[in-house]
């Protein structure tokens, strides 16, 4: 690239980086390439036919001579007295015999067969044109050629039965691995000889093994010394060719292609002149009149409707930028806004140390339709969500919304993990013209006991981890998706989780996430990253399974949106639990509002409990006690259960009223008074719970076992 702009240019800078000499160059240095890719294509070929002729020659000659020695000698004894002679050598004679034979193989050469079968080799090596033919055996250790009988004695090459070279690994292989059938040979510069082509064929023993090889080396400076001669003669008649050739190429492309395209660049110039002059112009290109019936032709055509069409354009680009801007500024809007819906501040729960919670949402657009939650039901039950609404973009995002509301409402009332999808379920059915959908994974966990009761509906399997063991996949059945069909009943599902588990779930694009060539990250991946990172808090076991995401998918483009949530479940210490809990039982009457009063008290006391806090619930205990005496057993005596535990970090207090009677909530059953009408005018019944409520820092109900179980919480 020039590193001034063409306007910046002297005239001869201009020609030097002009369409015509540029397409000049480009002719010449498409030819020279054409050229080079021909020589080295006829050289390759060349070098080929004329190596494999010499290799033929070599192989051929080798097999002859194999065919001979075994009609008239049997070479299996030589050979085998002189492996078994080099074998016996100790390291250190075997490291001497790379040079020189040990004394140990003078006798050879006196062999009978030794003698016979060198005059036959010699009379073949006389006969041809190879360097070298001989009889030898490689071996593995160290990769050496152990020579036999070489007939070339005499020679300053000649080598001694039981001398040795260092051979490439790979021609050690290539000619074990010989089956005798196909042609063998191996190409290698040597250091005195140059360049040499080996190939031989095989003698096998009658059990199919190889005891030797009949080899011969031939020179390939004959095949080097050809393609320096064919390398001259082609690259002189390619010079002549080439430029010929690119003279030609660049005329015809001045014509053809450089004065059109120049002169559409003269009108472009003047159109822009018109332009700043205040004109609107619009027959500049028109009036060009190319006809090359081709590209550059239509080009200019639509140079010229583009020049009709640009005024129009500039009028409604405004409006366009405009709209634009406002879509994108309420896209924007609808991010933050779901954002804010989902829990996004961590840790979500800094006070609760009996367990730890991280999720994260990434959309594939804008917004998504994938969802998480979780919330507290009371200090004891903690709800877990996650869901996936059908489609992407604002519609999913709306639905998504609609759907985390009616979750999170019929939760809180005390409904069961199953009794929630299905009364959700109903509500969406009854109204769902867009007829869209969402598959819910939802969770309940007792963080007493660590029993988690749950519900599926259509979403994908959960992943447990229990305290010793590695993460695994839930495979319980999955009801129906909701939004499909109205009054559907759900299957809970319960699991007991010891301290120290731990719960993944997530949605559907995270075994989804697929690359562009269709691979998807799919189920045993997931369980490879989370196998990689079990001991990690939820925030990095979430992390670590986003990394992989992203390392799989590299920077292809997301499909779905991703969506993962983990927990890990601690619990409490049995003798924590122990310690900071106390009870009482005594009958559910109305003279024991006092036995109870006084057992709260004695240990407020021991805490130093504020005045104003122990009157607030002393209140609680007369109303909620109270209305167990009245109301639980139908007049019957029954016996009630009044426990006090004592929380840290904040110090708070927690009151549990336990009952046998029969299922009553008074917290939602109990209809709340209006406090702005006159004593007169309010309806009787609800103000003490209503007091409750307001005094105390949590009330909670829920009815398990037979047994309503009720709790207040007070910090002080």
């Amino acid at each position: 690239m020039p590193e001034k702009s063409i306007r910046e240019m002297n005239k001869l800078q201009r020609r030097h980086y002009s369409l015509a000499a540029r397409t000049f160059r480009a002719a010449i240095a498409g030819a020279v390439i054409l050229g080079v890719v021909a020589l080295l294509i006829g050289l390759g070929l060349y070098a080929f036919a004329l190596g494999s002729r010499y290799i033929g020659d070599a192989y051929n000659l080798t097999r002859s001579a194999a065919s001979i020695i075994n009609k008239v000698t049997d070479p299996e004894p030589l050979c085998s007295e002189v492996m078994a002679r080099y074998n016996a050598l100790t390291e250190e004679q075997k490291k001497n015999a790379e040079k020189d034979a040990p004394p140990s193989f003078a006798d050879i050469t006196e062999r009978e067969d030794y003698k016979l079968i060198s005059g036959i080799l010699l009379d073949f090596l006389n006969s041809s044109d190879v360097y070298d033919i001989y009889l030898a055996m490689y071996v593995e250790d160290g990769y050496r050629l152990v020579y036999i009988l070489d007939p070339a004695e005499g020679d300053e090459d000649y080598c001694h039965p039981g001398e040795w070279d260092s051979v490439p690994k790979k021609e050690t292989e290539r000619f074990l691995n010989a089956d005798g059938e196909r042609r063998t040979y191996y190409i290698d510069k040597t250091e005195n000889d140059g360049w040499l082509g080996t190939s031989g064929i095989p003698l096998y023993r009658e059990n199919g093994e190889i005891y030797a090889f009949i080899l011969a080396d031939v020179s390939m400076q004959n095949v080097i010394n050809g393609m320096k001669s064919f390398l001259l003669q082609y690259t002189l008649s390619m010079f002549v060719l080439v430029n010929a050739v690119a003279v030609l190429m660049a005329l015809h492309m001045k014509k053809k292609l450089v004065d059109p395209v120049n002169r559409i660049a003269e009108a472009a110039g003047e159109y822009i002149k018109n332009k700043k002059d205040g004109n609107n112009p619009t027959d500049t290109f028109k009036n060009l009149s190319i006809r090359t019936g081709d590209e550059i032709e239509n080009l200019a055509l639509t140079m010229a409707d583009m020049e009709n069409d640009l005024a129009d354009y500039e009028k409604n680009l405004a409006e366009i930028t405009k709209e634009k801007e406002r879509v994108g500024a309420e896209l924007a809007l609808a991010q933050r806004i779901q954002a804010d819906m989902l829990p996004n501040v961590f840790p979500a729960f800094p006070e609760r140390k009996d367990f730890d919670i991280y999720a994260s949402m990434t959309p594939a657009k804008e917004v998504g339709g994938d969802f998480y939650d979780f919330f507290l039901t009371d200090e004891d039950h903690l709800c877990i969500v996650i869901a996936d609404v059908s489609g992407k973009g604002v519609p999913a995002a709306l639905f998504m919304m609609m759907t985390m509301i009616m979750i999170q409402n019929n939760a809180m009332s005390g409904k069961s993990p199953g009794e929630v999808l299905r009364s959700v379920n109903d509500q969406i059915c009854s109204n769902n013209r867009e007829e869209m959908f969402v598959t819910v994974w939802l969770g309940k966990l007792d963080l007493r006991t660590g029993v988690l009761v749950w519900a599926n509906a259509g979403h994908e399997y959960p992943v447990f981890k229990d305290a010793d063991g590695s993460f695994e996949f839930d495979r319980s059945r999955h009801g129906i998706v909701i939004g499909a069909f109205p009054d559907r009943h759900y299957e809970e599902f319960e699991k007991t989780l010891s301290s120290g588990s731990k719960l993944f779930v997530y949605t559907d694009g995270v075994p989804e996430a697929k690359r562009e060539d269709g691979d998807m990250f799919e189920l045993h991946r997931i369980l490879k990253a989370l196998v990689g990172s079990e001991d990690g808090t939820p925030k990095e076991i979430v992390g670590s399974v986003a990394s992989a995401i992203n390392e799989f998918v590299s920077n292809d483009p997301q499909f779905d949106d991703i969506t993962m949530l983990c927990v890990h479940y601690i619990g409490k210490k049995e003798d924590e639990k122990m310690k900071n809990v106390k009870e009482i039982t005594v009958d559910a009457t109305i003279a024991n509002i006092d036995t109870v009063t006084d057992f709260i008290n004695a240990e407020l006391e021991n805490l130093d409990c504020p005045p104003k806090a122990e009157i607030q619930i002393d209140v609680a205990i007369d109303e909620l006690f109270g209305n167990i005496a009245k109301y639980a057993y139908d007049q019957k005596t029954g016996s009630a259960t009044v426990q006090i535990e004592v929380e840290d970090d904040p110090t708070a207090v927690v009151i549990t009223f336990i009952d046998s009677g029969r299922p009553f909530d008074p917290l939602n059953e109990v209809e709340e008074p209006d406090i702005t009408l006159s004593a007169e005018d309010r309806k009787i019944g609800g103000l003490g719970v209503f007091l409750v409520k307001k005094t105390m820092d949590g009330v909670s109900y829920e009815y398990k076992d037979g047994k309503n179980i009720l709790k207040i919480r007070k910090n002080i």
